[in-house]
């Protein structure tokens, strides 16, 4: 199923913490992995346009080679729900809203940790905003697991 994929939209609540982990990882390792022609963007369902990533966001990700100096922030959009052939959201509770906004795209969002290789896959990302270094490094981490395992099965596929 996810051969087919080449356009991957990370969601999370304000798009400047978790979905741009995700969709930073995601390009770093696509890159590394080489699978043809993938695109990732992110979005928040609450984003206020062009916020930057949070402080410590940026840090942890520049600890692991991934630049979220440039990112600005975006709210969920019509089009970019078509645009996506995947939605990988953070928590249940993020489907669930999406679900209620665009009933129509039901088919094509996931939970991030559905791709996940270690813990359980029905669990979400915490949310690190507010909280300190340790969180984000943990949020990080987290997000890395399940994008490496979305890279790999792509790249198996």
């Amino acid at each position: 199923m996810t051969e087919q994929f080449k356009n991957f939209l990370f969601v999370c609540l304000g798009n400047i913490c978790r979905s741009p982990f995700a969709e930073g990882l995601f390009r770093e390792l696509a890159a590394q992995k080489r699978p043809p022609g993938l695109r990732a963007r992110s979005a928040g369902l609450i984003a206020l346009p062009g916020n930057s990533a949070t402080y410590m966001a940026q840090q942890v990700a520049a600890e692991y080679a991934v630049d979220l100096a440039g990112h600005q922030a975006q709210p969920v959009s019509p089009d970019l729900m078509d645009w996506a052939d995947l939605i990988l959201v953070m928590e249940k509770s993020h489907q669930d809203s999406l679900l209620n906004i665009y009933p129509e795209t039901a088919d094509k969002i996931q939970l991030i940790r559905h791709y996940a290789r270690y813990g359980s896959r029905k669990r979400g990302i915490a949310d690190p905003y507010g909280l300190d270094y340790e969180a984000y490094r943990f949020c990080f981490l987290d997000i890395e697991d399940a994008v490496a395992g979305l890279v790999k099965s792509l790249k198996s596929r």
